[in-house]
């Protein structure tokens, strides 16, 4: 039987694998650590699709030489004209250092924790630091009960309403190969954090999230922000002749 220390390591393993994968860095290292926690996860999958996709990107990354997974990510989240937003603000409001990332940073204000800007150099929304965050608070829940209140509530209220836009654009994205792969296993394990956490998946998510025209719920809500602000812009204007 697993131990509630295993169990939270399990889980925290799993946060890690998912912030390496998705915090940008220039480092050579930056992609250190990937093959031995893939081996841990396969060992421990969570269903068969995540088995298979662990397996398909083990076939693909080489920790000693990950040039190939690094130009994937570029292509994926800084390739112009698109590239994929990883600011979980944007999949909430639209647009970037939003709410998301302002209750990230209330959240941080509980703790001693603080963004490290030489490693980390996105927001506090930012996907891939958003997981190293849960990863953080796993690893202090048996030290202050805090941290087990704080990680819910990072799950709760950041994570869970905005995470499925993210992953179906990851899956979704032209130039996601091994970033396919992960994106299954991520969707895998977000639903097991739903049932660990007692967090059901936001009504609003899945395959109904496209509007009428085809644009995805936080594209709309950017350009009905834009529109509201350009109005504004007009009515300040006409106002001063």
């Amino acid at each position: 039987m697993t131990s509630k220390g295993e169990f939270a390591a399990g889980r925290g393993l799993y946060y890690s694998l998912f912030s390496r994968f998705f915090v940008f860095s220039q480092d050579a290292d930056r992609f250190s650590g990937v093959n031995a926690m893939l081996g841990l996860a396969s060992a421990h999958a969570l269903n068969e699709e995540s088995a298979a996709a662990i397996m398909r990107i083990q076939v693909k990354f080489d920790e000693e030489n990950p040039q190939n997974l690094a130009d994937e990510f570029d292509e994926i989240f800084h390739a112009l004209p698109s590239p994929l937003r990883n600011s979980l603000s944007y999949y909430d409001e639209g647009y970037e250092v939003g709410h998301a990332c302002a209750k990230v940073r209330k959240i941080l204000a509980r703790t001693d924790i603080r963004r490290d800007e030489a490693k980390f150099k996105e927001n506090e929304d930012n996907v891939g630091f958003v997981f190293a965050l849960m990863s953080e608070f796993i690893a202090r829940e048996s030290e202050l009960e805090l941290y087990g209140e704080l990680e819910e509530q990072l799950f709760k209220e950041i994570i869970n309403p905005n995470i499925d836009e993210f992953i179906n654009d990851l899956f979704n994205h032209e130039s996601s190969e091994v970033y396919k792969d992960v994106a299954v296993l991520l969707q895998g394990f977000i639903e097991f954090e739903r049932v660990v956490l007692s967090t059901p998946r936001p009504i609003n998510q899945g395959e109904s999230k496209k509007t009428l025209d085809g644009v995805s719920r936080s594209e709309a809500i950017r350009r009905q922000k834009n529109r509201v602000r350009k109005i504004k812009a007009m009515e300040e204007e006409n106002a001063k002749k």
